[in-house]
């Protein structure tokens, strides 16, 4: 019995460690993709004393491995500052917008607001991207992948670099459109 239990318990602790990590690589992505965005003047990307602003909206695990990890980590030479946000007209200041599943309900809300501004969407969510979430991870074959809405990314201010395309499952290609 005491062997069960302590195999179960490691069990367990895999699994917990697995989904951390996960989290994790998912917090470091986003330098990744902040290298193949460019964002346009106003967002003062060249300006070092301005922090570059990471904000999340709802509730997801992703939240403390972004404050963890951007502690210490800058993302364009910059500050990194993390912000939780509850208000819809928190997001202007973003440079990034991690939307959490559970703002499913309000995620045409979101996307309506955030179609013109320059913010990089990014969601976990299954379909998230096909509603108009700039970028979105997936998981396939115990792999994580991201996929990229290009009519999306189109209608946007920013943009994307060929390589970050090229790297992505394409969600509503233009060419569809």
């Amino acid at each position: 019995m005491k062997i069960f239990s302590l195999l179960l318990f490691s069990f367990i602790t895999l699994q917990a460690y697995s989904q951390t990590s996960i989290y994790v690589l998912k917090a470091v992505y986003l330098e990744k993709f902040s290298r193949f965005v460019t964002w346009p003047e106003e967002c003062y990307m060249d300006d070092t004393e301005k922090p570059f602003v990471i904000s999340v909206i709802g509730k997801t695990p992703l939240y403390k491995n972004l404050e963890q990890i951007y502690s210490m980590q800058k993302i364009n030479n910059k500050k990194v500052e993390i912000k939780k946000i509850n208000n819809l007209y928190e997001i202007e200041n973003s440079h990034i917008l991690v939307i959490a599943e559970s703002e499913k309900k309000n995620l045409q809300n979101i996307l309506a607001l955030t179609e013109k501004l320059p913010v990089l969407t990014i969601s976990e969510s299954p379909n998230f991207a096909k509603e108009g979430v700039l970028i979105n991870f997936i998981e396939e074959k115990n792999k994580l992948k991201f996929e990229v809405n290009e009519t999306a990314v189109i209608k946007s201010p920013l943009q994307m670099s060929f390589y970050l395309m090229n790297s992505a499952k394409i969600v509503k290609p233009v060419n569809d459109n």
